[in-house]
């Protein structure tokens, strides 16, 4: 396929939204009756707002595409990635249920970290009772007395009780790895005032900050990104939660399916590989015919 026969397909994505409601409306008489699923529940809606934000965003473009926040939406792109990455972690299949009281363990006390290192640094009293409610002690008792812990070697115990980490957190695999890892450092980089968060930032061109990634291919990539973790989680998500399928009919259930595939994003970067490739006189033969 040519490059001018790909479009940035918020159509898409917003049809994966729309289908979300359908859940969701079905869904509120019959919430989630285990920790895996209220997990996975609580990630999804993070995920599809995200994704109704990135949608927002092109909004704009109707009005004044100067006034596009390109970056905004790749980090959108990014967080949804992001989540994804948790959601696959939280809802793995086949692991215990000691592992998934272990890892929501994890959870709490990566929690118990952070927030009582934010209050102490915006100088919130730190001997009042509120505070003392933050102690999750009892978590990390928990997490030393399972068998995950006890098995584990001294510098994986360390890793474990450090809080900044999950514990064996495997890839959602929805992406190949080198794949994965460029887009999201790419949508990574829009988070920053870099070099590369400045090039492809907004529709307005800079003679000091460029990049063959502009803010079109940016968009394409995001928007795609976000299309594909969204329908990979849906999909999930249904398998996990079978009485919601009924909300759907067959065609949404096929929708849901058919984005799944990243065959879209991989043929669009193999036509951007091939224009990327091009001589000069390749590109400059249409002006010199």
């Amino acid at each position: 396929m040519e490059l001018q026969q790909f479009w940035i397909r918020t159509d898409k994505l917003n049809e994966l939204y729309e289908i979300w409601k359908k859940i969701k409306t079905y869904g509120e008489d019959r919430p989630p009756s285990v920790l895996r699923t209220a997990q996975a529940e609580k990630i999804l809606e993070k995920v599809l707002l995200h994704c109704r934000s990135i949608i927002r965003l092109f909004d704009v473009v109707l009005d004044d595409c100067t006034e596009a926040d390109i970056a905004l939406i790749a980090s959108a792109a990014r967080n949804i990635m992001d989540s994804g990455n948790v959601y696959f972690y939280v809802t793995e299949r086949g692991i215990s249920e000691e592992e998934v009281n272990f890892r929501y363990n994890l959870q709490i006390m990566n929690y118990d970290r952070n927030i009582k290192d934010i209050l102490k640094k915006l100088e919130f009293p730190q001997d009042c009772f509120r505070m003392r409610l933050l102690d999750h002690d009892f978590v990390i008792d928990e997490i030393k007395e399972s068998s995950i812990y006890i098995g584990a070697n001294e510098q994986d115990r360390k890793r474990i009780l450090s809080g900044k980490q999950f514990f064996k957190k495997k890839r959602p695999g929805i992406f190949t790895t080198e794949m994965e890892s460029a887009i999201f450092n790419l949508l990574s980089n829009s988070v920053h005032s870099f070099y590369i968060g400045l090039s492809n930032n907004s529709v307005n061109k800079s003679a000091v900050f460029m990049s063959y990634i502009d803010a079109v291919m940016l968009c394409m990539i995001s928007v795609e990104t976000a299309v594909v973790y969204m329908a990979n989680i849906l999909n999930d998500y249904l398998q996990l939660r079978k009485q919601l399928v009924k909300a759907l009919t067959a065609e949404e259930k096929k929708k849901i399916k058919e984005l799944m595939s990243t065959e879209y994003i991989e043929t669009y970067l193999e036509a951007q590989r091939k224009e990327f490739g091009k001589e000069l006189f390749q590109i400059n033969r249409k002006i010199f015919p």
